[in-house]
């Protein structure tokens, strides 16, 4: 096009300067959400089967830890407590699992927030209920200090959280969720095993290994989520 008959066509069609723009736009401000309330939005959109099945891991076991075998409780909590992680993994990867991310980056808020406040919901609610085991298992459990029962509890949730994370972030669709609750299965194998087979492990002494496990466990699963805050860009098909 001709730079004389552009320049016309821009003089003619020229768009007047907005009028009172700025009292416009503060009649219609979005209302931001505070980090606590975003956190008690996102908690409504969890499922309420996990609330429920997460209480009711807690109550096993809880009756488990009052037997009065003392391998009782520690088994069911070694089989059980990678589950309350493989519900909060699978939680926070739901979007990934059934293949529907892009909404969740369509979303105003962004996906990195909605993520970590889910995380933050579901991971305070599962530290209270291990928090809530951890008496239980020292009196009722026969294993003596709340140190020793803590380790026990939180180095196979932290394990799972990270090991399902890393899953999570590898696999898509339906082959992602499999391969979370075959990690699951895995710690929660390994864990049972242990108590019966190699009943050494959990001797007063051997406690400073258990808290480099947990440790290494910890940092592996804030590597992990991390990670996943970050991940910004789709993997298609």
């Amino acid at each position: 096009m001709d730079r004389r008959l552009k320049q016309e066509l821009q003089a003619m069609f020229r768009a007047p300067a907005p009028v009172k723009k700025a009292a416009f736009l503060k009649c219609h401000r979005r209302r931001e959400l505070g980090r606590w309330e975003l956190a008690a939005v996102q908690a409504g959109h969890i499922r309420w089967w996990v609330w429920a099945l997460s209480l009711g891991v807690f109550g096993v076991v809880l009756w488990a830890a009052a037997w009065p075998y003392p391998a009782m409780g520690l088994s069911c909590a070694a089989a059980l407590t990678p589950v309350l992680a493989l519900l909060a993994v699978a939680e926070n990867g739901r979007a990934r699992f059934y293949q529907m991310e892009e909404l969740e980056l369509a979303c105003r808020v962004p996906r990195s927030s909605a993520l970590l406040a889910r995380m933050l919901a579901l991971g305070l609610f599962h530290l209270a209920l291990l928090g809530a085991l951890i008496p239980a298992l020292a009196v009722w459990g026969g294993i003596g200090t709340a140190r020793a029962a803590g380790a026990y509890l939180l180095t196979p949730y932290c394990l799972t959280a990270a090991l399902g994370m890393e899953l999570t972030r590898r696999f898509r669709g339906r082959e992602g969720l499999l391969a979370c609750g075959g990690g699951a299965a895995l710690v929660s194998g390994l864990g049972t095993l242990s108590v019966y087979r190699m009943p050494a492990l959990y001797r007063p002494e051997d406690l400073p290994l258990w808290g480099m496990a947990l440790a290494a466990s910890a940092f592996a699963a804030g590597a992990e989520i991390t990670l996943s805050l970050k991940e910004r860009e789709l993997r298609w098909n």
